[in-house]
């Protein structure tokens, strides 16, 4: 996760140039038209127009270029269930919660990863609505969900908030199934702030997310350590103090495509498709920047639960990837070996989106792990 802070900047950086340089060619189209420079002024014209339309629908080709043709692939979309509820917390946010498929079923409560929210679960909210109870719920600030007053987004803080929803629905016997930051919250909760947990959660499922401090589980790991305070920290403080702009120009970087390409390279193995891409930077453009930094904060600072992983004692799914460059699999392979009751699924070829790009691998795995439970 903090890799993907440093470099989510280069979309933004690439943003802007295309900005200057395009209003910079208007103003050589203005300054020389009607002059005996008039043919600079009409190249410069041109070249305006171009760089207009590649920055509000650069995305196309650029999709189109890094992606797959896959046959017959289910093509992702935001869908939102019509049953709904909300939780209003103490802190002042209120968590969105959605609902789906059989009342009787065995439930799963599904939390997604940061940066994105509850509608990243397509593949496997669809598979497993026919027979399954659906629980997905939005992350504060994310989402339908509404973000503390205090600001507080420490995974401390999230897992009380899934303890809340835990009882606030009465659940029992539940499976926890958590991508990314996702993860880490379950990891909290089933560590550090849950009552009964044993009593209440039959499994959980860990996709592609890690027990410390994420810096120290990413590709450029050395490097992310050692600039965390002087650099990653300062970055957080400028995004959360000028988060419109930081929105604004996310979405300029989506629709240019230069999002996409960052996306790509981060979370995918290059095996996704285009509406598969565009989905996953969707999502992400759709976050606020505030509200990314504020998490990406109490990530670095107060998560570590690497001594605790024995003293879990429910079954444990483990996801990792062969490609994660967010995640990487030595995180994954380092939980199975330390969670008593856990199993390892690597997704190949897959990166930090596994559940979007290899999802058929994933719902089968899950599948067979909750019947074990059964």
């Amino acid at each position: 996760m903090p890799v993907l802070l440093l470099l989510m900047l280069l979309p933004d950086i690439v943003t802007i140039a295309l900005i200057v340089l395009d209003v910079r060619f208007i103003h050589q189209w203005l300054e020389w038209r009607n002059t005996y420079a008039d043919d600079i002024a009409q190249r410069s014209l041109k070249y305006a127009i171009a760089l207009t339309a590649f920055s509000l629908f650069g995305k196309f080709p650029v999709s189109w270029l890094v992606c797959k043709i896959r046959k017959n692939e289910d093509k992702p979309s935001q869908e939102r269930s019509p049953e709904t509820d909300r939780l209003q917390r103490q802190d002042g946010s209120v968590i969105h919660i959605e609902f789906e498929g059989n009342p009787q079923g065995q439930p799963i409560l599904f939390i997604h990863g940061w940066n994105e929210n509850l509608t990243a679960w397509y593949y496997e909210k669809k598979y497993f609505t026919k027979d399954h109870r659906i629980i997905l719920i939005d992350l504060p600030g994310l989402g339908k969900s509404k973000g503390p007053d205090n600001h507080d987004y420490s995974l401390q803080k999230m897992a009380l908030d899934l303890e809340a929803v835990i009882e606030y629905l009465n659940l029992k016997d539940l499976v926890l199934w958590g991508h990314s930051m996702g993860g880490m919250i379950i990891l909290t909760y089933c560590t550090e702030i849950g009552k009964n947990v044993n009593q209440r959660i039959k499994g959980i499922i860990l996709q592609h997310t890690t027990y410390t401090n994420p810096t120290k589980t990413s590709i450029l790991s050395g490097l992310l350590t050692a600039i965390e305070k002087p650099v990653l920290y300062p970055i957080c403080y400028i995004m959360i103090a000028l988060w419109p702009l930081f929105w604004l120009n996310k979405w300029f970087s989506y629709l240019n495509g230069s999002m996409l390409l960052s996306t790509r390279f981060l979370t995918f193995a290059g095996t996704q498709t285009h509406a598969q891409l565009d989905f996953i930077s969707r999502l992400s453009a759709m976050a606020p920047p505030n509200v990314f930094a504020r998490g990406m904060l109490g990530m670095m600072r107060t998560y570590d639960v690497t001594n605790d992983l024995k003293t879990l004692t429910m079954p444990a799914l483990i996801f990792g990837a062969e490609h994660d460059r967010l995640t990487i699999l030595a995180a994954s392979e380092f939980m199975n070996r330390n969670i008593p009751n856990s199993g390892l699924v690597v997704l190949t070829p897959a990166g930090h989106q596994g559940l979007v790009e290899r999802h058929t691998e994933t719902v089968a795995a899950a599948e067979a792990f909750m019947k074990k439970l059964e």
